[in-house]
């Protein structure tokens, strides 16, 4: 016989609780909040899980592209780039442009007006084929206006 198993003498009294409606009202609404509450979490639980089972799975198969490269002693560009693709990293390469950009034609200006002022409100659009592939951070840093009567 164990030490849990032990018979222990005890008297139970009667306790009456004494709380009322309004407190009864809370207690179960407290105790329904807690109960999603704790749902929600068990989401959560499941969802990390579940990233969690991913993020080994990428590291699994990464390490055997790696060792797969170091048997036949290749580790070229091809390698690395299965390796990012087997751990979801997106590679890029990034390009600083400069594109020179020249728009001729005629403008008719009311007489009196200052030409100058149409400067600063020209604005271009940019547009290239891949933008759904390729992403853009793409500005207008400056326009100039050079102008002559016509």
């Amino acid at each position: 016989m164990s030490y849990l198993d032990t018979p222990i003498e005890a008297t139970v009294s009667q306790y009456t609780p004494n709380y009322s409606p309004d407190q009864i009202k809370q207690m179960v609404y407290d105790l329904g909040v807690l109960a999603k509450e704790n749902e929600r979490f068990r989401l959560d639980v499941g969802a990390l899980r579940k990233h969690l089972n991913e993020g080994q799975e990428c590291i699994e198969s990464a390490k055997e592209i790696i060792l797969e490269a170091i048997k036949i002693d290749c580790i070229g560009k091809d390698v690395l780039i299965n390796v990012a693709e087997a751990l979801d990293i997106t590679l890029v390469d990034k390009y600083d442009v400069t594109i020179t950009v020249t728009y001729q034609g005629t403008i008719e200006v009311p007489a009196g007006q200052d030409i100058e002022s149409f400067e600063q409100h020209v604005d271009f659009e940019f547009s290239a084929p891949f933008s759904d592939e390729w992403e853009f951070d793409i500005y207008q840093s400056d326009t100039n206006l050079d102008y002559t009567e016509a």
